[in-house]
């Protein structure tokens, strides 16, 4: 029987739902509001399930799972990951497991003061980050971003002069120092042991409402060694996307943030040959201590595409 997957929050995400039919998955999805869910002219079957803050929303995910015989679940909604964490042996006893992080490693890549702290700790270069307004100074431009949250929402790239006003603007600030210089995404996959199967950095060219929009595959090995010694000393597993940035003055990398999922433009990753149904499925074989290759220099050039589908509502679960 074919393997299956669960894709909570699935929304937009098509090309990560064709990577794993195409590989011969059985894919499921869920959503709130699955009539206007773009997946659901493409995956197996769409359920419509509450918001993760609304109750019995849990349950639903269970239930899915008891109900279709789900092989493994997959958060792709950062709000949502915490409450799973704590339910994996209750996920494994129908059969499913939880492609996600423990507890202690969520509590640090989603909340980025945390974060932030934790590179310190663990010697890796990260910009300067203060949680109070006070701590900041005028050598820089600064960054004025949510402690919490996902997409790049409410990310605001200011004067010393304008941080005061820009605070006003965002719900639980950070304030990190401006390095002006080149954006990195850094796709990897971490099995449940900690073997380290794929690390793979993509410049950003281009990013719209908080995704990226254009990107390339590079051949890096500071940062790949960079990437490793992080991965090494936060034990995170599964799927994870890691932001960067390149001094264009120094060329010293500083990590930034760590999205314990699959990110948005991990579409560019797979074709550029990275194989997650494979690495997933628990068949793949690969010789310790060695990365899957993948292609350099792929460019990935998004547009904008459509799903119709008849308006004739949804069933529930």
């Amino acid at each position: 029987m074919a393997p299956s997957v669960l894709f909570t929050t699935i929304g937009r995400r098509v090309q990560l739902a064709r990577h794993f039919i195409d590989n011969g998955w059985i894919v499921y999805g869920t959503d709130s509001n699955p009539e206007d869910c773009a997946g659901q002219g493409v995956i197996n079957s769409l359920f419509k399930v509450p918001r993760c803050d609304e109750p019995n929303y849990y349950d639903s995910l269970i239930t899915i799972c008891r109900t279709n015989v789900v092989n493994y679940v997959i958060p792709l909604f950062e709000p949502e990951m915490l409450e799973l964490a704590k339910r994996k042996e209750e996920f494994a006893q129908y059969g499913a497991n939880l492609v996600l992080s423990d507890e202690e490693s969520l509590n640090i890549c989603l909340d980025k003061y945390k974060l932030a702290q934790f590179f310190i700790k663990a010697g890796i270069p990260t910009p300067e980050t203060f949680k109070k307004l006070e701590q900041i100074d005028a050598k820089t431009k600064w960054v004025i971003k949510p402690r919490t949250g996902m997409g790049g929402k409410d990310v605001h790239i200011v004067d010393s002069n304008e941080v005061h006003y820009f605070s006003n603007k965002v719900s639980n600030p950070i304030y990190q120092r401006y390095i002006p210089g080149q954006e990195y995404s850094i796709d990897v996959f971490i099995t449940k042991e900690g073997r380290v199967l794929s690390v793979v950095p993509r410049l950003r060219l281009e990013v719209r409402s908080g995704e990226v929009s254009k990107s390339v595959t590079v051949k890096d090995e500071a940062i790949t060694r960079l990437t490793i010694k992080l991965l090494n000393k936060l034990r995170i597993n599964g799927p994870a996307t890691i932001q960067g940035i390149k001094d264009n003055v120094t060329g010293q990398f500083y990590f930034i943030e760590i999205n314990p999922r699959f990110g948005g433009g991990v579409p560019l990753t797979m074709e550029a040959g990275i194989p997650y149904a494979d690495f997933l499925g628990g068949d793949y074989e690969q010789q310790l201590e060695v990365l899957h290759p993948y292609q350099v220099g792929l460019k990935m050039l998004r547009y904008d595409d459509a799903i119709f589908v008849s308006d004739k509502g949804m069933g529930n679960i």
